[in-house]
């Protein structure tokens, strides 16, 4: 019983401050998501749709992208309901009346503008 609880108390040491991290700012997209959990880890980004969101949850990167000023979070998102690739960016820092962008693509070459708005950062 007791290496059981020295490893669980170990994993929980780990654990624990990923876990404390796991905060960030709710956005909402307006009619695509009204809140959209968004996790910042360096250049590394998460975003969770908390509600019922069409958006689904994405995984992507900081940087710039070509075409466009300052730096953005991109990321690829699974539309629910669909069974086609989105890539998702938006503005970046997080600020009020920044802007958000979805594509599409069906053969993974060339990305169509597919829904664009701005957010508010609600928390």
């Amino acid at each position: 019983m007791r290496k059981f609880s020295i490893v669980a108390a170990a994993v929980a040491m780990l654990v624990l401050p990923s876990t404390a991290q796991a905060k960030g700012p709710l956005l909402n997209l307006g009619a695509v998501c009204d809140s959209l959990l968004v996790l910042v880890d360096h250049a590394r980004v998460a975003g969770f749709s908390v509600n019922q969101c069409q958006t689904g949850n994405f995984v992507g990167v900081i940087g710039r992208v070509s075409g466009t000023e300052g730096r953005s979070i991109v990321g690829s998102i699974q539309m629910v309901g669909t069974k086609r690739p989105y890539l998702i960016q938006i503005s970046y820092p997080l600020v009020d009346g920044g802007t958000w962008s979805l594509y599409t693509t069906s053969h993974g070459y060339k990305a169509k503008l597919y829904q664009q708005g701005t957010y508010t950062v609600i928390k």
